[in-house]
């Protein structure tokens, strides 16, 4: 009960950020850093499907409230933690974590890089969602395609910066 308290005060903190800072930054015209997904990589690999789907919903829907994008982030948020389960199922092999004592998915189980292109993959996928709903236009493909990639790499380093300010590994 204490977990899903943390995630629900990290979530509205995750949101407040995105929502007040991060919202007005672009860098350049084309880079939007969003890195409340960072809530969807620290997910513990046992928790509940179903309710990571709800409680995406809800936290998309808080994003949406509080800066007014009607329902980009709710859908972004949606499918990538839907996504995120065979993202997992790819890259990760929770038997053998869970068997090692891992309940979350840490840097060190298999490096730097391995964890930076899992990253990428579930924040690739999340922007992408996003700049569909955004651009929604398919003369905008190789737009949208280069937007997500950029902006991607950006929260990723963004992330970063907030794991080293936060202690995390």
């Amino acid at each position: 009960m204490i977990e899903v308290v943390r995630f629900i005060v990290g979530g509205l903190f995750l949101a407040l950020i995105q929502t007040l800072i991060f919202k007005e930054v672009n860098i350049a015209w084309w880079i939007k850093p969003m890195p409340y997904v960072y809530l969807f990589l620290i997910l513990p690999l046992s928790s509940n499907r179903f309710g990571v789907l709800i409680g995406a919903f809800f936290f998309g829907l808080t994003i949406d409230a509080f800066g007014g994008s009607l329902g980009m982030h709710t859908a972004a948020c949606v499918t990538t933690v839907f996504v995120k389960n065979y993202i997992d199922l790819y890259f990760l092999d929770e038997n053998s974590m869970q068997l090692q004592g891992m309940r979350y998915m840490q840097i060190d189980h298999k490096g730097w890089q391995w964890y930076g292109i899992y990253s990428f993959a579930i924040l690739f996928t999340h922007h992408l969602v996003y700049f569909i709903f955004d651009y929604f236009s398919w003369s905008s493909l190789f737009t949208i395609l280069f937007v997500s990639v950029c902006s991607a790499i950006a929260s990723l380093l963004f992330i970063q910066i907030f794991r080293l300010l936060l202690g995390h590994k």
